[in-house]
């Protein structure tokens, strides 16, 4: 056989996507299953951002766009970050691009050469490690916090594994997989910290609009004299409830941004002109677009917290923001007399359970499940004390 990328041989298949069609297949056997592995609420895309795409649509912006966004979603991207951030940036220090995922990969793409390392704190969102693989990067990982409701970044730890070779490191608050966020002294320090680094700073704040309990804060807007290697990263998936619309930007160094728009430009191309159009709208409301939704989002995420606080032998980080909560079942294996890994526990769960949480070890945590709670309240209620039964069953 013609031989492969050993690169990318080193690239793993999303466990959340192959779980999730573990479930589909259940599905269409006839079994319910109860799905907390998908990081996607159950919001439809607002009406009015609907609307805007079919008026666009019609009016025949159906071409191909230029590389990177068009000239009045870029203002719109501009004119959010200082409404929202306290930050300025010009239209050409802004990419925009086919989501979050596609920015964050031609991000790695365009800034790390072969062997260059990467810190990544634990947890982490799965595609960070692959991404810098595929980028010819090595992904180091920043071990989880013995204590799950301890601060989720260590600067002793930065300092241990950082070498010569470090070259950049990614933050995400609010995170996924745990919902917690940083808080705002620890930015303080982690700021101070990382002002005489040489080190390039990917922050991926999708999730900024799930902030519950405390404000969103980009590390760029407490430390401006970061700006020449800070990049910022977000997208309408989450905070516009615009998943399958594929919309995401990027902010940074304008030379940066060149390398990630030609980029672009030999890959998707552009993002859809009415797409854009209606990204444009969505990005202008702000905040107030998913306002209800979410205030849903809390009271689940409260619903949640008090039903896993019930059951023996688990604990969690607490999630602050986004939609997950990290799910440390370490004690109710040892108790199961470590015959099951978190791997074969989560299957397990679907199997006997009929429902589906993400093993954590694909987070860089192992001995956690990812709970996502974007479903409906009796949903969260029935998945948890399925949950409780799985986990009081292993010790039979």
């Amino acid at each position: 056989m013609t031989s492969l990328s050993r690169r990318i041989l080193q690239v793993k298949t999303s466990p959340t996507v192959a779980l999730n069609a573990k479930a589909k297949a259940l599905g269409k056997e006839g079994i319910k299953v109860l799905n907390f592995a998908v990081g996607e609420p159950d919001f439809p895309t607002p009406a009015s951002v609907v609307d805007k795409a079919i008026a666009s649509l019609r009016a025949g912006r159906t071409k191909y766009g230029p590389a990177g966004g068009g000239p009045e979603f870029l203002a719109a991207i501009s004119n959010k970050l200082e409404r929202d951030n306290g930050l300025k940036f010009a239209t050409n220090e802004i990419v925009a691009g086919i989501g979050a995922k596609e920015i964050l990969f031609h991000i790695f793409l365009a800034l790390l050469n072969d062997g260059d390392e990467v810190l990544i704190p634990s947890p982490y969102w799965v595609s960070y490690p692959d991404q810098v693989i595929a980028a010819g990067g090595k992904p180091v990982p920043l071990p989880l916090p013995k204590d799950v409701a301890a601060e989720p970044l260590s600067i002793a730890d930065i300092k241990r594994l950082a070498t010569p070779r470090t070259v950049a490191i990614v933050l995400n608050s609010p995170n996924n997989p745990a919902g917690s966020m940083m808080d705002p002294k620890f930015l303080e320090e982690l700021g101070s910290f990382l002002v005489d680094k040489p080190w390039w700073i990917i922050s991926d704040e999708i999730y900024e609009y799930m902030s519950f309990d405390k404000p969103h804060v980009s590390l760029l807007k407490l430390f401006p004299q970061l700006r020449d290697r800070f990049i910022l990263v977000n997208g309408l998936s989450k905070g516009a409830a615009m998943t399958g619309w594929r919309v995401g930007y990027c902010a940074g160094p304008a030379a940066a941004m060149k390398l990630v728009r030609d980029l672009q430009s030999h890959s998707s191309t552009c993002l859809p002109p009415f797409i854009e159009d209606a990204a444009t709208f969505a990005i202008g409301q702000g905040r107030d677009l998913l306002k209800d939704e979410i205030g849903v989002l809390k009271k689940r995420r409260d619903l949640a917290i008090g039903l896993l606080s019930k059951i023996p032998n688990v604990k969690f980080a607490q999630p602050h923001g986004a939609f997950y909560i990290l799910i440390d079942v370490r004690d109710a294996l040892a108790k199961a007399g470590g015959k099951l890994d978190t791997y074969a526990l989560s299957e397990r769960l679907l199997l006997e359970q009929h429902i589906a949480l993400v093993p954590g070890d694909a987070f860089g945590a192992p001995g956690y499940l990812r709970f996502s709670y974007t479903c409906d309240e009796a949903t969260i209620t029935a998945g948890l004390t399925k949950l409780g039964e799985g986990l009081a069953n292993l010790a039979k």
